[in-house]
């Protein structure tokens, strides 16, 4: 496989261009499940093409669907070359060989590669999964980060530049369905590792998609991290970071009970949540499942903070009337994200740097919020399509906690007192 630059400039994408021409014509095609075999690619195709139509003919995109993500990575893995593109990475192409020639051989592979069904078994801590962090810490948290492109290494080396940090999180998504290479050159290889004296990474559906072995088996041992669920614990706060994804949108029971065993344990500190769904969106989907698993302590109001992904958008949430928490999406780490007109249309209550917070009223799902909004000169031709990018920067001091919303180049954008 090719070794790619760390600036992205190299990183393979599968456009639909790259999809239309690997389908093989029917003409020299033999065996049984030919036709069989050629639904599949053209429904998967399908599937993609629909979310290609969102964000045109250049970018990298991919779908919430397992077999589509795995046919992607299969592309982009084989290819031999590409076509340079304006707005960042190269357009996999085909070169000789099975890829060039044996179109039976190839999507054969394929499918076999898209039809297998291996799970990676969950790791779990094996005492209480609690690790002390300092009274005075500092944490970056990337989310959706591991495409190699766009805003992602611009965001790794303002967080090298900055450096001095106690704990570097990813709140899950390797692009595009976190196979072992994918996990090694999109993510690990170009990880700001000696910007933070801890990484850890949670789980997302991507990583899932593959089976999640090279999430467990390479990201996990790369971080010396025992388990996909953990946590951090100073004099104030305890920090969590749950697995949403090996149960899909959810978390098992036995680790609902591991979180209600360390909030009742909690002597007192503030909580604060991490993972790569969200209990609850304006803007997308939400996650019932969550908040029945975990009713309970949501009902409470004994979690002060939780900071999440899945959506490409940035979103800061005025407090749950509920649940008493301050909600954050911050899942605009790497994935090129259209804006949406009920964004754009929207009130703006703060602009800066060259970017809009948009105020979007509470419904029944969620809380008021304020949405990023802005270009994206990271995606080049493209710049007035697509959300910023940017990552997050806590600040841990005592009983006080500073939130800071970050440009890739570290520029502050929002900051607020956790309380």
């Amino acid at each position: 496989m090719a070794e790619w630059p760390a600036d992205g400039s190299g990183t393979p994408i599968v456009t639909l261009q790259t999809l239309k021409e690997a389908r093989p014509s029917m003409e020299g095609l033999e065996g049984g499940r030919r036709n069989e075999d050629l639904d599949v690619y053209d429904n998967l195709v399908e599937t993609l093409a629909a979310e290609a139509e969102k964000v045109g003919a250049g970018v990298l995109f991919t779908a919430q669907n397992r077999e589509a993500s795995r046919l992607q990575s299969a592309m982009a893995e084989r290819c031999t070359k590409g076509r340079q593109l304006e707005a960042g990475g190269l357009e996999a192409k085909f070169g000789e060989g099975v890829w060039g020639g044996d179109w039976l051989g190839w999507l054969r592979s394929l499918m076999d590669h898209v039809n297998k069904d291996d799970w990676c078994d969950i790791k779990r801590p094996a005492g209480s999964g609690v690790a002390l962090m300092p009274d005075k810490a500092r944490v970056a948290v990337l989310s959706d980060w591991g495409t190699g492109l766009y805003g992602a290494p611009a965001s790794a080396a303002s967080i090298r530049r900055q450096g001095g940090y106690d704990l570097l999180l990813h709140l899950g998504d390797i692009y595009y369905s976190g196979t072992q290479y994918e996990a090694n050159d999109r993510f690990l290889r170009v990880w700001p590792t000696d910007a933070g004296k801890i990484s850890r990474a949670l789980n997302g559906n991507h990583e899932m998609y593959s089976g999640g072995f090279a999430y467990f088996d390479d990201i996990l041992p790369a971080f010396g991290q025992e388990a996909s669920y953990f946590a951090f614990r100073n004099e104030h706060w305890l920090l969590v970071g749950l697995d949403t994804a090996h149960t899909d949108h959810n978390v098992d029971d036995k680790q609902a009970a591991w979180l209600n065993s360390l909030v009742r344990d909690a002597g007192g500190r503030k909580i604060v949540l991490s993972s790569h769904h969200q209990p609850f969106s304006r803007l997308d989907e939400q996650g019932p499942k969550l908040q029945t698993a975990l009713s309970d302590l949501l009902q409470s109001k004994a979690i002060a903070a939780w900071y999440w992904g899945h959506e490409h958008d940035c979103v800061i949430y005025d407090r749950h009337p509920s649940f008493g928490l301050l909600g954050r999406c911050v899942g605009n780490g790497g994935i090129p994200s259209p804006r949406k007109s009920t964004v754009t249309s929207a009130e703006t209550e703060r602009a800066s740097h060259g970017v809009e917070w948009k105020r979007l009223r509470g419904n029944a799902a969620a809380p008021a919020c304020l949405v990023l909004d802005g270009p994206n000169p990271l995606v080049k031709g493209e710049e007035h399509k697509f959300v910023p990018h940017g990552y997050l920067t806590l600040d841990f001091d005592g009983p006080t906690l500073i939130e800071r919303m970050r440009l890739p180049d570290g520029t502050e954008i929002y900051r607020n007192v956790v309380r």
